[in-house]
């Protein structure tokens, strides 16, 4: 009889105690939710086989998965998945991983589509393409353009368009500032969303471990004051939005929300505060503008 390679039992010990000596603080639930997407399992499957036999490969895959997890590595990008308003998305280095902040936001944009039934929208800093895949697969009469600075966050977003079957409603534009966007017509938008990047550049180093030293910078620097990337959306995106149109975008909360609403004010004569909405922990992070008639 060939002598087995190890068991799930023994895997999950060596891979609670890897992700112990580095910064990991619940290592024996990320050691079950490691070996449960690997190798296909539930919790409850794996916490009533941990003398089930594991193949000497996947040990040592496994365990080398810890060891990355230990130094600091993102779960979704080891796992290259991330829930996102109750659907996997495929997530690496090249796109910032979506947070529960983002979800809300979405959320929010679902219930102004809804009045919408075949609404044209953007969805700007597109990323993985969370948010525009998820409102597409969610509203199957609307159609959008994604866009991105980065070329590899773009070609992420399209395994996620073609994951959902929302490719054909999709187009994807290698852009940032908006004036750069010829392909979008003037006054045809009725929604805009937009995560950009609002982190001020001197708080960068500050960042726990895991995401300054793995998400991409590209999607965190806001600038010196974490609003850069709104001043070009605020001038560049009213002349793609319809009259009534809406432009919804997350900020970092706080003192942003108040500048940007102040930055709209100076530089946007076309578009007027509409609302703010709250973040699951009740902080202000959500604006909403309209363009005027």
């Amino acid at each position: 009889m060939t002598r087995p390679d190890g068991t799930i039992g023994a895997l999950r010990a060596e891979m609670t105690l890897v992700m112990s000596g580095g910064e990991v603080v619940l290592p024996g639930l990320e050691a079950d939710r490691i070996i449960c997407f690997e190798l296909g399992l539930s919790r409850a499957s794996l916490m009533t086989n941990t003398d089930s036999d594991v193949s000497g490969a996947d040990f040592s895959k496994l365990v080398d998965l810890s060891c990355r997890r230990a130094a600091g590595e993102p779960l979704a990008y080891i796992l290259n998945d991330v829930v996102f308003c109750g659907r996997n998305f495929f997530v690496d280095s090249r796109v910032l991983i979506p947070r529960p902040e983002t979800e809300i936001m979405t959320d929010i944009v679902n219930g102004l589509l809804r009045d919408i039934p075949n609404g044209l929208f953007a969805d700007w800093c597109a990323g993985s393409g969370c948010i525009s895949v998820t409102l597409l697969a969610q509203n199957l009469g609307c159609h959008a353009y994604a866009a991105d600075i980065s070329d590899d966050a773009l070609e992420v977003a399209r395994i996620n368009a073609r994951r959902y079957s929302a490719e054909d409603r999709l187009t994807f534009l290698s852009c940032r500032d908006p004036l750069e966007a010829d392909v979008i017509a003037p006054a045809s938008l009725d929604i805009v969303v937009a995560n950009p990047p609002y982190i001020p550049s001197r708080e960068i180093g500050a960042l726990e471990r895991q995401v300054r030293d793995h998400e991409p910078p590209l999607a965190l620097d806001g600038g010196f004051d974490g609003l850069d990337i709104f001043r070009l959306l605020l001038r560049g995106l009213p002349r793609f939005m319809k009259p009534g149109g809406m432009l919804l975008c997350e900020t970092g909360g706080g003192f942003q929300v108040e500048e940007a609403a102040r930055l709209a004010q100076d530089v946007s004569p076309n578009l007027f505060f509409d609302s703010i909405y709250k973040d699951h922990r009740e902080i202000d992070r959500y604006i909403l503008w309209r363009k005027r008639a």
